[in-house]
């Protein structure tokens, strides 16, 4: 092989955006690297100590690469770090699913085009919105087929500097089976209209950059509000951050991180209030102060 090791560096996402379920998603400037080394026989291991939840999600993302590939499958050690928090809502599963395909990609030459890896790593996480963030950077838009939800292509946009995410990871962590469940099997006529009604509006306003109009106007009715209970306080984070100067927010993924677009020279003040929403409540939290990332994910021999 050309290449013996190389290393992924895959930003977090903030996904859904609100309204935008399951198909909108932005690249944060918040990372995690995978590092892949060729090994002479066939064993997958980890380079130190792995739990065994890390390594089934690395053995199904090389198999399922290499059986979509066409190829046989090389032995190789791989250490994974970052900053990226599990079980958050930033998109951790994603970035170590994104950092293994992208990086036997790498190695084996390159078989699969970017949509091709979007796509795989799309089937192993089941988000195609946290998938289309990790590899593109910006802010995305999904398609899926609306059959089988499986995904189909994307639309990105690249975001300025001067816009900030201040993010606010509760510390709780919030599974996205478990989110998943408390969803409805039903929405009424009315929430789904409303939701949609935001949605376009809010993929209008990052698309043309005028922010400010998104003040007041970023609402979704069909799964946030029944992740309240998952995730207490996160709405009170959210409006106090609101009220110190962001545009908007929400809850990112599933959760538990709460995320308000705002002011890049207001980025502190916004957080030090969202923060507070927890504190008061005796919940220790982290705070992120994060750029788009537009680059995606950028993989590097060694």
């Amino acid at each position: 092989m050309p290449k013996k090791t190389v290393t992924v560096q895959i930003p977090a996402s903030t996904s859904n955006c609100g309204p935008g379920f399951d198909c909108l998603s932005i690249a944060l400037s918040l990372y995690n690297f995978v590092r892949l080394t060729v090994r002479e026989d066939t064993v997958i291991a980890p380079v130190g100590e792995a739990n065994a939840g890390t390594q089934a999600m690395v053995e199904e993302a090389a198999l399922s690469f290499a059986q979509t590939a066409g190829l046989d499958l090389p032995g190789f050690d791989y250490e994974i770090w970052g900053d990226v928090p599990l079980a958050r809502g930033l998109g951790s599963s994603s970035t170590v699913r994104a950092g293994i395909v992208a990086g036997l990609n790498e190695l084996v030459g390159n078989p699969l085009d970017e949509e091709a890896a979007i796509r795989l790593t799309t089937k192993l996480d089941s988000s195609p919105d946290n998938a289309t963030a990790a590899f593109s950077g910006g802010f995305c838009i999904a398609r899926t087929d609306p059959t089988t939800f499986a995904y189909q292509h994307h639309i990105r946009f690249e975001l300025p500097g001067t816009l900030a995410f201040a993010a606010v990871a509760p510390d709780y962590k919030v599974m996205t089976d478990d989110s998943r469940r408390v969803l409805p099997e039903t929405l009424s006529f009315k929430d789904v209209v409303r939701t949609t009604n935001s949605l376009a509006y809010l993929v209008g306003v990052l698309a043309t950059g005028d922010f400010e109009r998104l003040r007041g106007a970023v609402h979704d009715c069909i799964h946030q509000p029944y992740r309240e209970l998952l995730n207490p306080f996160g709405h009170e984070s959210i409006e106090a951050g609101c009220s110190s100067g962001a545009y908007a927010g929400w809850l990112s993924g599933s959760g538990s991180t709460v995320v308000c677009p705002c002011p890049a020279d207001k980025v502190n003040v916004v957080l030090d209030a969202m923060t507070q929403a927890y504190a008061v409540n005796d919940i220790k939290s982290r705070s992120y102060r994060l750029l788009c990332d537009n680059d995606g994910l950028t993989v590097n021999e060694d």
